[in-house]
This record gives structure tokens, sequence and C-alpha cells, in this order.
């Protein structure tokens, strides 16, 4: 399938770039853009601004500068430059030193919100700032009246806000997380997802089933589409390396019986015509040993294989019911002592996901090596461990050195070469059990039996809990 051209946002490199842009383009529009959706209440001065603006009121009494307003001089160049301007109200609501009809509408509306002449407050009325009210006492063509004083001064909206925010840094983590949130959590999420199928593809892979994902290849950005598309690839490729491998193991197990059956056919011919000897037996009991060897690779390929096509979800009791009451027929008929400690309450509600036959094959073998070996007593332990299903199997036999624990599960692998040709086998049974164990994403370790022989553990995933 043939991956769709780049566009704007379908590279995750650009998409990233993109959002950070977007979420910083949108946190200061929104700053800039709050002035104007401003309704926040009357605030309250503080005692240093309180100092300042009766300074203020001082300096106007002292220049005149109220009185030129109540007379209604024109106002001079350096009142239109002055940062703080006064205005006043008389008692019957008149205002005196405004200029515009957007300084009337300030005031009046702040009148209507502050009664108490004690509290002075400042509010900004967007580029206007309205400070008061203040009490005077003026004296005008000899009769004193009482006035309300208000301060008027321009002010930054967007200086004021970013000023009043950054005075406050909790506020700016409050912005950046309210824009960025949403931003980040599609982002996330756009690629989380794709991550998550192609982390359980790789889980269906690990289990056997090499089955191509096409999704993989049609969902989430131009990179991880790439990506799922090389393991779609690799699954391919390693479902028919798997497959050719198989296919070769089995074709030079299946070659090698030719031979093997003209062996065997002259060594009858020789028999017939000689009779018994050393050397006839010799090579009829090599002979023999070829074969089951090339009986166990065909079994271990067949193994390798149905490992990965036939799979189930079964009970866990189903692994050990049948195998071990056969072994303990044979151990009772070869009067060995067989015990199974069963240390899992209800059993039945455990499952596992796997080849069933495998799995038993693998325990059997186990289980059967146990019985060649041992001495007098065997015993098997099943209990539940960090949710692995775990089986245990002890025998009182001579045991194997602490360095070939690990050596024993590879295939064709001999502790004691005479043993061997005593007890029969090919070195493959382990081998197999290792591989199963091991294809069903477990494991086996061996180590030294209380028992003082050897003890096989064999730990298996558990599939559902009920």
């Amino acid at each position: 399938m043939n991956i769709a051209k780049p566009t704007f946002l379908n590279t995750l490199s650009i998409r990233i770039f993109a959002l950070f842009w977007l979420a910083f383009t949108l946190l200061f529009a929104l700053i800039f853009m709050l002035p104007y959706f401003d309704s926040r209440s009357y605030s309250n001065l503080n005692s240093d601004e309180i100092s300042g603006y009766y300074g203020e009121i001082s300096n106007a009494i002292r220049t005149n500068q109220l009185r030129h307003i109540l007379s209604g001089l024109p106002v001079v160049a350096f009142d239109e430059l002055d940062g703080i301007r006064p205005v006043l109200v008389d008692e019957d609501g008149n205002l005196f030193g405004t200029r515009k009809k957007i300084e009337i509408s300030a005031i009046q509306q702040f009148m209507y919100n502050t009664t108490v002449l004690s509290r002075p407050l400042k509010k900004n009325f967007y580029d206007l700032q309205v400070v008061g009210p203040f009490t005077v006492h003026l004296e005008l063509e000899k009769k004193e009246a009482q006035y309300k004083l208000y301060f008027l001064s321009k002010v930054n909206p967007q200086q004021e806000i970013v000023s009043y925010i950054f005075d406050r840094p909790y506020i700016v983590i409050l912005f950046v997380m309210f824009i960025s949130t949403p931003l980040l959590w599609w982002l996330s999420r756009s690629i989380g997802r794709p991550l998550r199928q192609l982390q359980q593809a790789a889980n269906h892979v690990a289990l056997g089933n090499f089955k191509v994902d096409k999704s993989l290849e049609t969902q989430g950005t131009l990179e991880l589409r790439q990506v799922g598309q090389s393991f779609n690839r690799m699954t391919v490729a390693l479902e028919d390396l798997l497959s050719n491998q198989q296919t070769l193991l089995s074709s030079i197990s299946h070659e090698l019986r030719t031979p093997l059956t003209r062996l065997q056919l002259a060594l009858a011919l020789l028999r017939r015509r000689i009779g018994h000897n050393a050397e006839i037996e010799r090579i009829e009991k090599e002979a023999i040993r070829l074969d089951e060897m090339i009986n166990d690779l065909l079994l271990l390929s067949r193994q390798q294989l149905n490992s990965h096509m036939l799979r189930e979800i079964f009970p866990i009791s189903d692994i050990w019911q049948e195998i071990i009451k056969d072994n303990q027929f044979e151990a009772e008929q070869r009067q060995l002592q067989f015990k199974v400690h069963l240390l899992i309450n209800n059993p039945a509600k455990y499952y596992i996901n796997g080849n069933k036959t495998l799995l038993c094959s693998a325990v059997e073998n186990v289980l059967r090596n146990a019985l060649k070996y041992t001495k007098s007593k065997i015993e098997t332990t099943i209990f539940i461990e960090s949710d692995m299903l775990v089986i245990a199997i002890d025998d009182d036999g001579d045991g194997v050195p602490d360095s070939e624990y690990s050596n024993i599960f590879k295939p064709f692998y001999r502790i004691d070469e005479a043993r061997t040709r005593e007890t029969g086998g090919t070195g493959l049974g382990l081998a197999i059990v290792a591989n199963v164990i091991n294809e069903h994403q477990g494991y086996v370790i061996a180590r030294h039996s209380e028992l003082g022989g050897l003890r096989i553990k064999l730990s298996l995933p558990l599939w559902i809990f009920e």
C-alpha cells in the first residue's frame, strides 16, 4: 500500500510545530482581548495610591487647577499632556473638566457604582482609568460648595492586563493550561492511538499471529504510518522466514529417512546372512537413535509451526489433569512415589491462550524425564505466582551439576554420554520443552531439588481471570 503524500498537518514534526505556535498565538490573543471584556469588580486603592492622589489634590488646589475647571477656561497644553487629570462633579451631578463623551459615560457609570465617599475606588474603562471619589470644598464667587473629585488617566489596556497577569504567575500557568490542554490532548491522542495499535500488532506477532494489520498504514501521522508499513513488511518477512525454516527442516528430516531406510534394509539382509554379532547390534542401535533424532526433529518442526497456527483459550487444568493420571499410573507400576500438590483455589477460573496439545506434551516430556531418572520419588507442585501458572516437577535422581542447568535445554546436548546410551534419548526432549514454553511467552528453568535430584520449573502467562 502506498503512503499518501504529506500534507501540512500530516507529518508529526509539522503538527507539533504548528500546535505549539497555535497555542502560543491563542494565549496572547486572549490576553490582548481581555480588556474588551473587562468586567472585573471595582478595586480598592492601597495606602500608597491614596497618599499619592491626596498629593495630586493638594497640587491641584495650590495651582488653582480646580478653579480653572469650574470657571470653564479652556484646557491649556500642559493639561493635555498631563498623565492624571481631575474632574469635578457638583451636588446636582454636573460634570466639569470632561472633554469627550466617553469620559462622561465612564464617570457616570463609575458614580452609579460608587456611593461611599470614604472609600475611593478605581476602575478601567478600556484605555481610561477613573479613580475616586474624593471630597473637596471650593469657594467660587464667595460661595463655598462641596464637590466630588475624580481623576482620569490614560492607560494601556494590554499593558495593564499583561502586568496584572505576570505579577501573578499562577494566572499565566492557568492560561497556558487552559489553552494548551485541549490541543495537547488532541495531539497525544492522534499519536497514542496508532502507537497502541502498533503495540497490539506487536503482541499478536509475539504470540505467533502474523496477520497483517492494514490500519497501521492508514491511520496516524505520516511517520507512524511509515512505521506501520515497515512493521507489516517485517511481519510478512517473519512469516515467510518461519515458513521456509519449517519447510527446510521438514525436507531435511524427510530426506534423511531415505538413506536410513536403506541402511536398515541392508542391516536386515546382513543379519539374515551372517546372524547376530556385536558389530551388527551396535549398527542397529545407532540406526535406531538416528531414527529417533529424525522423529524428534520432525516433531520440533511441527511444534514450531502448530504453535503459531493452532491456538485456543482453555482452562489451565486441561494441561495437567490427564497427563498426571497417566504418569501416576506408570509410577505405581514401577513402585515409585508420585505426589501432586495443587496450591490453586478454583483452577477453573484461570485460562491460558495457547496450543493445548503442545503444552500438554511439554509437561508430559518433563514428567517422563523425571520418571526416567528418579530413584524413588517424584513431586509435582502447581501454583500461581505473579500472574503466571507455575508447574514445578522434582525428582530424587542424581541430578545435574549446577553449571549444566542452562545447557540441558540446548538441542542434542548430553551431560553424560554413557548415561544417555543406557537410558536412551536424543538430547532433544528438554529442547522441545523449552521451545514450546518460550513460544507461549513463558520460561523454563532447572534448579537443584530439595528431594536431591533435579527441579524443572515451567512458567506460563495467564490469559483470562474470571
